[in-house]
């Protein structure tokens, strides 16, 4: 199926992504984002593939300015560091609320005597026991392992997040959300949570330091000046991409998913993953490949609620849509295996040990890659040969949990390989989209060992490629969860 001759380049590869970075913050439905569509259609184009497009109407919300400030009597007005605003929290208006501050506790919040005030809600970094969320399959190197305890601002976000709807029912008129066991730089434009729908109580993430600041005007009875002006377009639309690159069977198909909104450069790059793909399959003859490879370029990640079938991920309404290229049923297309990328190339900063800040650590991030089955891991890992930039780790779903777009196929019985690492600084905007935090050698040794799979994938008879085995883990009949 493969020719090593037309590989893509680690220049090709990097160019798409600054390409892509170059839009800047690609929120759901954006104008950046949008433009960043457009882009990759294009870029497909050029390949020779037919594109499609499913255009999904959707409710947006924009921030334009936030901000809190307040009045010093000796000073004048002073303004407070906000580290981000809360995504689809509600809006103040361009002249903001004006209210003291009372503390709400951690939370959910405690809002009793919240009415007419500022709600001060504190949010703790959560720390889990790993075997709740993830069970290991395997690593490369084999002495890479998962800590026993785990943490990160986006699961913390989800599950302690301040309760916007209890906080409007008491009467508050806005929350400030506050991260605790955080450095001010790892916090600062994280764009969390995403996963919750349209609210109607403003709110605004603060790091540490100015929680304890506002504690204390809290306590001084201040009034602050909350400022949250947002714009809410219940007539907005965004794009899923599909295109198909035939194979000689005409009745099977590999499924090769990302999604295209996020926040920085690795959140979300996987389509330069995909662009690479197309660019190499494209040019070898039909005839190399059995399998159709269908590329779904998908949006609503950041805002699922509105895109997931089912309130799931964002690639459970294209594979809703499209059962045609995958289900098998009545003549349709058979997907006998599937490929997710997302966030490649990143290295791997943590906080110092006293919260001070964020640092480089020396080492990649480690890519937690699913696999859904023993024979896609020895799929995945036999494609891993060559490498010299390598730190995986394999993960059966466990609990109920897979994390990230390739969980609808999962879902769909679909035995799949999903690519899903998790730096701190995954759903952060930063200076330049935090390019800097990724490596161009890294990412095109993933991109190619992707390659590498699509080909052992197409040459292995579907009988050997078998079915998703089930959530492992005690608690998966109990309970499911995704984001």
């Amino acid at each position: 199926m493969s020719d090593t001759a037309t590989l893509p380049s680690q220049a090709q590869v990097w160019a798409w992504q600054e390409a892509l970075n170059r839009f800047g913050i690609r929120l759901t439905g954006s104008k950046a984002h949008q433009d960043s569509i457009d882009f990759l259609e294009q870029e497909v184009r050029r390949m020779g593939l037919a594109v499609h497009r499913d255009r999904h109407p959707f409710t947006k919300w924009e921030p334009r300015r936030w901000s809190l400030t307040v009045a010093d009597p000796s000073k004048g007005p002073q303004s407070l560091p906000v580290a981000a605003y809360f995504p689809y929290s509600g809006t103040t208006g361009a002249e903001g609320v004006v209210a003291e501050v009372v503390p709400c506790g951690a939370a959910p919040g405690d809002f009793r005597g919240a009415a007419g005030k500022i709600a001060l809600v504190e949010v703790s970094v959560s720390s889990l026991p790993s075997f709740l969320l993830f069970k290991k399959r395997s690593a490369m190197p084999a002495s890479e392992d998962i800590p026993f305890w785990v943490s990160s601002p986006v699961v913390s976000s989800v599950l302690k997040r301040p309760d916007l709807e209890r906080a409007k029912a008491a009467g508050a008129v806005g929350v400030i959300a506050v991260w605790k066991d955080l450095s001010p730089a790892t916090v600062r434009g994280q764009y969390l949570p995403f996963t919750t729908a349209l609210k109607d109580c403003p709110a605004l993430w603060v790091d540490g330091p100015t929680g304890d600041r506002l504690k204390r005007l809290a306590a001084a009875r201040a009034k602050v000046r909350m400022v949250l002006d947002a714009e809410v377009d219940a007539a907005a639309s965004t794009d899923t991409l599909y295109a198909i690159l035939p194979g000689s069977s005409g009745t099977e198909s590999i499924l090769v998913n990302t999604h295209t909104d996020g926040p920085n450069a690795t959140e979300e790059n996987g389509a330069v993953g995909l662009l690479a793909m197309a660019s190499h399959f494209a040019r070898q003859p039909v005839e190399s490949r059995r399998r159709d490879l269908v590329f779904a370029f998908v949006t609503g990640h950041f805002q699922l609620p509105q895109f997931g079938h089912g309130h799931e991920q964002a690639s459970t309404r294209w594979l809703h849509d499209h059962p045609e290229l995958w289900d098998g049923k009545n003549g349709h297309k058979r997907a006998v295996a599937g490929l997710t990328i997302e966030h490649l190339g990143c290295k791997e900063w943590r906080d110092t040990d006293d919260h001070s800040t964020a640092r480089e650590t020396g080492r990649l991030e480690t890519e937690l890659v699913y696999t859904g089955n023993p024979m896609m891991d020895r799929i995945y890992l036999d494609s891993l040969a060559g490498r010299t930039k390598v730190r995986s780790i394999t993960l059966r779903p466990v609990n109920g949990f897979h994390f990230g777009e390739g969980q609808p196929l999962f879902e769909a019985g679909i035995p799949n390989i999903a690519l899903v690492p998790a730096p701190d600084y995954l759903c952060a905007v930063g200076d330049n989209g935090y390019l800097d935090r990724l490596d161009a050698g890294f990412m095109h040794e993933q991109v190619r060992s992707f390659i590498a799979m699509a080909s052992r994938i197409d040459a292995t008879p579907t009988e050997r490629l078998g079915k998703p085995e089930p959530y492992a883990g005690f608690l998966h009949h109990l309970m499911k969860h995704s984001y």
